[in-house]
């Protein structure tokens, strides 16, 4: 009763507008405290910090984040969409497939979903607009490939998700690529056939493939130097990180693309950034903590187990629960909170916690475009002026494709154990 009262009170705080991270502490302190007065809930909650924030595995998130807002800064994206239009710009619905190969090629880079919807739409939005694509169309479309930034590896909720189950972050990055090409692929199908343009009205030569593709070609060899690197295990997935972040220096100032005030503006951006997910991760350790001190996890598998439901019905209840839990929580709140407890039920049902580790992100997906509180929406209305309702109606495609990818990798988990049991 202590646990489902202090998970009503969290939710109460977020909904009267308290800060994540501060409803996340509040919480926790209120239920050490009620669930024994003799302790000291103040010292408890700063050991459950400290100690959160000491986990070696975390440096890569500020670092990936760090490689995503460089590129941004220093104009990197302009290249990136450069080389996705002219090669595949003559398809019907050209400049929208080139999106989203535009956003999965940085998704490789970043790790970040917000940042890549942002770093790509800068340049992407004006593009279609002047293509012929409409405005809501073309900013769901952008908001929708910007979630790809968190499945296709790097990711930073793979890594949050990794520390919190303690599973490998190198196995989780790569199980995350076959389901990141499939919905990428879904995304330009469903470019192609409802966009309404027929193809990019520029004309496009072989010579100016090769002259893009030339200028390109040093952003091209990040993401593929990220994923061989911890395919083939040359390097671990923090040391790759800050590779990436010395690669993006070195190619920035080399083009004289990086000056001293972008390199300013990306370190105080990526700074802001990685506090937030920081207070965030310690305090919901902490909540995470409170809740397995009363047993809840346990509680919610033993009373699931003893309901009589199947597999199919109780995928599709964490599916419910998930969508519900996206409509007010930010995508690293919702992990903090719910996979603690799902995470037990998932190995209860028999689920891989491969599989569940993408599950999750895919709900993250959802949470980020889900109307009407996906920040990927938001992000994408200020940048084109758009009306968030009229963006809200146009991504809902985009929402059931990645809940019928929950839903078979549920039923399918070789979509995402295989290539992970391939590597060295």
């Amino acid at each position: 009763m202590i646990a489902l009262g202090v998970l009503l009170f969290f939710f109460a705080l977020v909904i009267a507008g308290t800060p994540i991270f501060g409803a996340m502490g509040i919480a926790a302190l209120t239920g050490v405290w009620l669930l024994d007065e003799s302790t000291s809930p103040l010292l408890n909650l700063g050991l459950t910090v400290y100690q959160s924030l000491g986990n070696f595995l975390l440096i890569a998130v500020p670092l990936y984040i760090y490689a995503g807002t460089l590129m941004e800064v220093a104009g990197l994206n302009e290249k990136l969409f450069r080389f996705a239009r002219v090669w595949v710009g003559a398809v019907p619905g050209g400049l929208g497939v080139a999106t989203v190969v535009a956003c999965a090629i940085f998704a490789a880079i970043c790790g970040s979903s917000v940042a890549t919807a942002v770093t790509i739409g800068l340049v992407a939005f004006p593009a279609l607009v002047r293509g012929g694509y409409t405005p809501h169309f073309s900013g769901s479309l952008i908001a929708a490939g910007g979630t790809l930034g968190i499945l296709i590896p790097p990711s930073i909720a793979m890594i949050i998700f990794g520390v919190l189950t303690e599973q490998s972050i190198a196995q989780l990055f790569i199980a995350g690529a076959v389901p990141g090409v499939l919905l990428a692929m879904l995304m330009a199908i469903y470019a192609i056939f409802f966009s309404g343009v027929r193809s990019d009205p520029t004309p496009i030569t072989w010579i100016e493939r090769i002259q893009v593709t030339r200028e390109a070609i040093l952003v091209l060899l990040l993401p593929l130097g990220v994923l061989f690197s911890i395919y083939s295990g040359l390097a671990t997935p923090t040391e790759v990180a800050a590779l990436a972040v010395a690669y993006v220096l070195v190619v920035g100032v080399a083009t004289r693309m990086l000056t001293w005030q972008h390199f300013w503006s990306a370190t105080m951006k990526a700074t802001r950034t990685s506090v937030m997910i920081f207070m965030m991760i310690a305090f919901g350790q902490a909540l995470t903590e409170f809740f397995t001190l009363t047993g809840l996890p346990q509680m919610v598998v033993d009373m699931v187990s003893s309901s009589g439901l199947g597999y199919l019905a109780i995928v599709t209840l964490m599916v419910l629960i998930y969508i519900l839990l996206g409509t007010f929580l930010e995508a690293t709140s919702m992990m903090l909170v719910s996979v603690p407890i799902m995470f037990p039920l998932a190995k209860a049902i028999g689920m891989d916690p491969l599989a569940f580790g993408v599950f999750v992100v895919l709900a993250v997906e959802v949470a980020q475009i889900h109307p009407p509180f996906g920040i990927n929406l938001y992000a994408l209305s200020g940048i084109g002026k758009v009306h968030i309702g009229r963006m809200s109606i146009s991504v809902i495609p985009y929402v059931v494709m990645m809940i019928c990818m929950m839903f078979a990798i549920s039923i399918f988990p070789q979509i995402v154990t295989w290539l992970p049991k391939t590597m060295r």
